[in-house]
């Protein structure tokens, strides 16, 4: 769900629900699967481990990052904040042109400011991590 002050509830809370006012809102055209497959591509031509998946909407894209075991992976500079959890394995992010470092295991996750240049490394077998992300224009 998009970013909203406009809410209409229907379970899973103890605040307001309006059931019938949320299924007077809905749609239900079918249409084909295709319509809302989104293909995955490279994130740019410098990225040897990172698939973008970016949907057709502006509030956020993802990409997933599979890098094997003693590669690194560099992320040049969004012009929005970011979010990355870490799915398998052990690594290592730095930014600050490397000075800060910070280790990297299954489950961590790590939040990365608008304008910076983080770098990846896989320790062990691989990492694996998804970043979710937006551009502010």
């Amino acid at each position: 769900m998009a970013n909203s002050d406009n809410v209409i509830r229907a379970g899973l809370t103890p605040k307001l629900r309006d059931v019938p006012n949320l299924v007077a809102t809905l749609t239900y055209e079918s249409s084909k699967a295709s319509k809302h497959f989104v293909t995955p591509r490279p994130l740019g031509a410098d990225s040897r481990f990172s698939t973008l998946y970016d949907p057709p909407i502006p509030e956020f894209a993802v990409i997933k990052i599979d890098i094997p075991a003693g590669e690194l992976e560099r992320h040049l500079k969004f012009n929005g904040p970011s979010i990355t959890i870490v799915i398998e394995g052990k690594g290592s992010v730095d930014w600050d042109e490397g000075e800060t470092n910070l280790k990297l295991g299954t489950g961590d996750v790590f939040y990365v400011g608008a304008g910076t240049d983080i770098n990846l490394r896989a320790d062990g077998d691989r990492l694996v991590l998804y970043r979710a992300f937006v551009e502010i224009q």
